[in-house]
């Protein structure tokens, strides 16, 4: 039985960072159009801008750590300028 290495636990974390984003997606959509009421916090894009920020930055650091050559730059680096762009609207506020 192979033990779990710390690639195969961050790999686990970067996919559930993936599930809640997606599923704070979902919420947030339906809050927005009103299917959902109950849920104040999913009025504003802050909770969507702040698990894609996170998402992003944490999918960065697994592409550094699992891929190799152009690949490893390139995905690394769309993945943070991603968390970057979600960071500066974060910062200017836009709901």
């Amino acid at each position: 039985m192979k033990k779990f290495g710390v690639k195969d636990i961050f790999t686990l974390i970067c996919t559930v960072a993936a599930i809640v984003t997606s599923v704070i997606i979902v919420l947030t959509f339906l809050t927005t159009y009103h299917f959902i009421n109950s849920m104040p916090i999913f009025n504003s894009y802050l909770p969507l801008q702040v698990g894609i920020c996170i998402t992003m930055v944490l999918w960065a650091i697994r592409f550094s750590m699992n891929r190799f050559g152009k690949e490893k730059y390139i995905y690394s680096i769309i993945c943070i300028t991603i968390s970057v762009i979600s960071l500066f609207f974060i910062i200017k506020f836009v709901k």
